[in-house]
């Protein structure tokens, strides 16, 4: 967590002037209040309380050590080391007799910070109970007050991103998760929750040490979350990836940045390997305060682009963004690297003003989205009527096509009786073929018994001439024609009008062939050889070649 985030000691009143100090060491002064500094490894200190009655204080030293107290065969160990569920690890509460002296003998442990070549001066702080507490108190009320109003309106981002599911929602619900952890770690209540004895200590050149322990962490973790979940919703909300691409990537390199600034110093200080923390601090609440700067800049272009809904993002981020650069500034000013100063409002002040000004920004955002659906909706029903007039055209064509459908189907039938009357009346020329065919026969079988009586009887000859002139104009042709004529209406004349140099024979033997009468039949319904109809289809067909 930047040192802008972090938390310090307020110098805390001290209370020697009313319970006379009396040990084995030094006696300084710090802002006009006697305090002890211990020089030595072990000290014996004297507390005298004028007062008639029992005075209760909080005993600790000015520097995160782990010590042991002894007070009338008492032991007391407290520090960093001991996990307990305090808040301020390192404090024993102790009670003075009335109008008596007490002989404390403190023994720090000052073997973490040998190391580091530095000799440490940490001194002694002893604090009424009743103030104490007051200000436990107020802390413990303003933290609950925070976190109740976080998990309050993160429960409601939560049913809005059920009902919506608006990536807006969740990474506000993001920065609501962050703002929780930052302020449990900022006021020291992370410990207080997680009794671990996580720590790592840093001793300086002029006695100062610092301690990075699990509060230390997790406002870094608070910290870290809060600022991606902001930058994420600044981009989503005025959708800079399409509408500001030059911002939308300045927002996302600064925030792989900072997340790699702030994992790099807690890795390598959590590891143990060297201290880096105290060397960073500065440096993040600068990035603190240029990530601030960004997030305001992109709001305010985003508005003068008209871009919807960046006006009301714009106020909203204004109040809080003050806050938290006024916080890193302050911190850099007066706190850093330390982590102890937790007795300032600013991040209470700043995550309540961030809740009700981004409450607007919802709020807006609900509106656009009902906006949104309501013109959805429009162009729901707008389609929906569409798609209507859309189905009864259909079923106009539909009904249309089962007409057409009908309308085939009887002309198909027709189609079809029609075809049969045309395949009846080709049987009917084939039946009455046939019988010319039987009649042509009778004829010749007459003939050659005419033939063999020819010789006995000159008169026969005569009538022999008549039967073959009869053949040939047989009345049968006649009705042949006309079932031909019934069948195929106009075919005849079709055929002269294109043909006219065609012979009566040659008529009758083309009929024939369209009704696709074998040789053999055309020769027997003639009474001639096959060989002859044969000629005289090639004759035929070449004569029907020529006119054309």
């Amino acid at each position: 967590m930047p040192s802008g985030v972090a938390n310090h000691f307020i110098p805390i009143l001290l209370l020697f002037a009313t319970l006379g100090v009396r040990a084995q060491s030094k006696i300084h002064y710090l802002n006009n209040e006697p305090v002890l500094e211990i020089s030595t490894d072990s000290a014996q200190v004297i507390v005298g309380n004028p007062y008639p009655n029992k005075e209760k204080y909080r005993f600790s030293l000015s520097e995160p050590l782990n010590y042991t107290l002894y007070i009338d065969g008492k032991v007391y160990k407290a520090g960093p080391a001991i996990p307990s569920r305090q808040r301020e690890r390192g404090e024993i509460h102790l009670t003075f007799n009335g109008n008596a002296t007490t002989t404390l003998y403190l023994q720090p442990d000052l073997a973490e910070i040998q190391r580091y070549g530095y000799k440490g001066h940490p001194m002694i702080r002893l604090e009424k109970e009743i103030a104490a507490a007051s200000r436990d108190h107020l802390m413990h009320n303003s933290w609950i007050v925070t976190i109740s109003l976080l998990a309050c309106f993160a429960a409601y981002n939560l049913y809005i991103w059920f009902q919506l599911h608006d990536r807006v929602n969740i990474w506000y619900l993001l920065v609501q998760l962050g703002a929780m952890i930052f302020v449990t770690s900022f006021k020291h209540f992370t410990t207080q929750l997680l009794p671990l004895s996580y720590y790592q200590l840093r001793a300086m050149p002029d006695g100062t040490v610092y301690m990075y322990d699990l509060n230390s962490f997790f406002l870094h973790v608070g910290c870290t979350i809060i600022f991606t979940g902001l930058i994420q919703l600044t981009r989503s909300y005025l959708r800079t990836k399409e509408l500001l691409p030059s911002y939308d990537r300045m927002l996302r390199y600064l925030l792989i940045g900072y997340i790699i600034f702030e994992v790099v110093p807690c890795i390598i200080t959590i590891s143990g390997w060297f201290y880096m923390d105290n060397y960073t601090l500065v440096y993040d609440d600068i990035f603190i305060c240029v990530l601030s700067l960004s997030l305001l800049i992109t709001s305010v272009v985003a508005h003068k682009k008209h871009i919807r809904g960046a006006s009301v993002f714009m106020l909203a981020n204004m109040l809080p963004i003050i806050f938290a650069t006024g916080l890193a500034v302050f911190f850099i000013i007066n706190s850093t690297p330390d982590y102890s100063n937790n007795s300032t409002l600013l991040p209470e002040i700043a995550i309540i003003s961030q809740i009700i000004t981004f409450t607007m920004v919802l709020v807006s955002r609900i509106k656009s989205i009902h906006e949104e659906l309501d013109a959805k909706g429009y162009e729901i029903a707008k389609l929906e009527m569409d798609i209507a007039q859309s189905k009864h055209h259909q079923w106009l064509i539909e009904k249309e096509n089962e007409q057409i459908s009908l309308a085939m189907q009887a002309e198909k039938d027709r189609n079809d009786l029609l075809q049969q009357k045309l395949d009846t009346n080709n049987r009917e020329l084939v039946s009455n073929s046939l019988y010319i065919y039987q009649k042509n026969k009778l004829l010749d079988d007459l003939k050659k018994q005419i033939h063999d009586i020819d010789e006995l009887y000159p008169g026969i000859k005569s009538i022999k001439s008549s039967l073959r002139e009869h053949k040939f104009l047989d009345a049968e042709w006649d009705k042949f024609r006309l079932h031909f004529e019934q069948v195929h209406p106009g075919f005849f004349e079709k055929l002269k009008s294109k043909h006219p140099n065609l012979t009566n024979n040659e008529l009758r033997l083309y009929a024939y062939f369209h009704i696709n009468l074998s040789t053999k039949e055309i020769a027997a319904l003639l009474n001639i050889e096959a060989a002859s109809v044969r000629q005289a289809k090639a004759r035929l067909n070449k004569k029907l070649k020529t006119n054309e």
